[in-house]
Order: structure tokens, then C-alpha cells, then sequence
């Protein structure tokens, strides 16, 4: 029996190493231009411009996985848009050039928008960056979000009853104040609404975004430049597999740095304001402070970003009365 055994083994790698062979001749026999087309076909979905928001306080691999995934399509251009043109900082200091504001930018094919933390959340009440998204989106064939970038796009109403996720200490704000359906998952296909899990996964999500565009095999050798390989050395990393005791740890700490977000009265309790009232809407200053405004080196309080936002318009007009 033995003796049969070894004989068909033998027999079977004989056959293997003819197959092997007979692929490696007929991938030879293949033309240039027969190969070229097999490893980059025509993109599924026409792609030319990515555009990928960079704002104060963004978490680094946010904005550069994507970046770096999505670099992999050849012919199209991605780069980043700067909530202002200039240098950008990160959450962790890092400074990085940006040469297009979102001022500039009319129209793109796709949108990534990284997440932090506080500055993300302050992102949200920025009406005028949530104006810029939902005219971006009107026209985009996706629009993606990292980790808490998904706060800022839930901001603009766009994720509302739709299924998302984000950074597992997010998703309850993301229910809460932006009306999202939160799906326990790494990321989240909602028709051209792609949102992801917290940092690592916008790198998975770019990759099935660009699986969705570009396909299998492209995807593939994509993956292959990249050497995209991981074997994490713990199986942790989300709340469900981490260690009940770390997962509260983390989450007093995040509880501080978004005290002052979500609570932003706290940070001007000891502020002192030229205004008595409120321009705006006329409420007492003394009865708490929402956002502030300086002009012309003074420091103004306000109720709400909205009577903020409105003073903005026309400084003067207010202090001079």
C-alpha cells in the first residue's frame, strides 16, 4: 500500500511541475502588450482625480494608507486638499505641505476624509468645510472616510439611516448625533458611501475600493508593491478582542481629549470676553460660551458656532454698535 502511495505522490508531482512548466511557456509565449493588458485592464469605474482632506489634528496613517493604496492606480492624480493651503499639522506634530485648499477644488472622483479626535469633532461644527463636502459629494463616484472622518461627513447629514462604521470609540457619537447605522465591521459599503474602522482599516477599505475599481488581478499585484502581508502579533486591536481592562484604559483617555469638544463651555469658563451679550442672538455671555471669535486682537464669546459663523461675516458691524 505503501509502495502504491509513494508512487502516485510521485506521479503527481511529475504532473505539477509539467503544469507549472506549461504555464510558465504559454505566459512567456504572451505578447507585451497581452500581458500589460492583463495585469492593468480598463478600470472598471472611470477614476482620474482622488482627493484626500488634510486638516489640523488628522491622524497620520488616516490620510497616508489611503494615499498610498490609492497612488497604485496608474493615470490618476491623488493628492492631498488642505482645509487651508500651507503647512498642515497632524494630531502627533507633524507638518506636512499642502499646495490645494479646498477652495480651489470644484469636482473630484473620489473623497477621503481622514478622522483624529478633537479637531475632527470641532471639524463637524466648520460650516463651511461641511458646505465644501456636500458639493464635492454631489458629483464624486465614492465618497470615503477613515476611522472619525466619518464624524465629519455624518456632519453634513450624508450618513444619516445609512449603515458605517468608524474608530470603535466613535461609533457612538456617530449613532447619536449624526444618525448613521452602525455596522460592527472594518468597513462598510453604503452604495458610493465607503466608511472605515479606526486607522489601520482605511488601508483595507482603500484596497476594496480599489479591488471595486480596478479589479482581482490588479489588486493583487497591488498589494504585492506594497508588500501587503499582515501578521499582527497579538489578535487584539478592536474592543470585541482586546482586554476589557485595556479597552477602559483607552477609553478614559479619549473620554479627556474630547472633554472640551464636547463640552467646549469648560475651555472658556476663565476666558474673560469684551462682549456682555451674545451679538448675534443677544444671550448673556456670563450664561456660557460655546465657540469665540477674535477680531482686531479682542476676543469676542458667542452661544453657538452658528452666531459665531454669522459675525464672522461682517466683524465690524457688530463691535461698532
Amino acid at each position: 500500500m505503501k509502495k502504491i502511495i509513494v508512487a502516485l505522490s510521485i506521479i503527481a508531482v511529475i504532473a505539477a511541475c509539467k503544469n507549472k512548466k506549461e504555464d510558465a511557456v504559454k505566459t512567456t509565449n504572451k505578447s507585451h502588450a497581452e500581458l500589460m493588458a492583463e495585469m492593468f485592464p480598463k478600470p472598471k469605474v472611470d477614476i482620474k482625480t482622488v482627493g484626500i482632506l488634510l486638516y489640523d489634528g488628522y491622524t497620520t496613517l488616516d490620510a497616508m494608507g489611503p494615499y498610498q493604496v490609492l497612488s497604485e492606480m496608474m493615470g490618476v492624480k491623488v493628492f492631498f486638499v488642505g482645509r487651508t493651503k500651507g503647512l498642515i499639522t497632524n494630531m502627533s506634530g507633524m507638518k506636512v505641505q499642502c499646495d490645494t485648499s479646498i477652495a480651489e477644488v470644484k469636482k473630484l472622483d473620489i473623497l477621503v476624509i481622514p478622522g483624529g479626535l478633537k479637531e475632527t469633532y470641532n471639524a463637524t461644527k466648520d460650516m463651511e468645510l461641511l458646505s465644501w463636502i456636500k458639493s464635492i459629494d454631489s458629483t464624486t463616484k465614492y465618497t470615503a472616510t477613515v476611522c472619525t472622518g466619518a464624524w465629519i461627513l455624518g456632519a453634513t447629514g450624508l450618513l444619516k439611516d445609512k449603515e458605517a462604521t468608524t474608530h470603535w470609540y466613535g461609533k457612538k457619537i456617530l449613532a447619536e448625533q449624526f444618525g448613521a447605522k452602525i455596522k460592527d465591521s472594518r468597513y462598510v459599503v453604503s452604495g458610493k458611501y465607503w466608511t472605515s474602522a479606526g486607522v489601520t482599516a482605511g488601508m483595507d477599505m482603500s484596497l476594496a475600493l480599489l479591488n471595486e475599481i480596478m479589479g482581482e488581478k490588479y489588486t493583487k499585484t497591488a498589494m504585492l508593491d506594497l508588500e501587503y502581508d499582515p501578521k499582527p502579533l497579538y489578535n487584539v486591536g478592536s474592543e470585541n478582542n482586546t482586554d476589557k481592562e485595556i479597552v477602559e484604559m483607552m477609553r478614559t483617555m479619549y473620554d479627556g481629549g474630547m472633554e472640551t469638544a464636547l463640552h467646549p463651555e469648560i475651555e472658556f469658563e476663565k476666558m474673560k470676553f469684551e462682549n456682555i451679550k451674545d451679538f448675534v442672538c443677544g444671550m448673556p455671555v456670563s450664561a456660557g460660551v460655546a465657540d469665540t471669535a477674535h477680531y482686531n486682537g479682542k476676543v469676542y464669546g458667542f452661544c453657538a458656532i452658528g452666531c459665531k459663523d454669522e459675525f464672522k461675516k461682517n466683524p465690524s458691524a457688530y463691535v461698532s454698535k
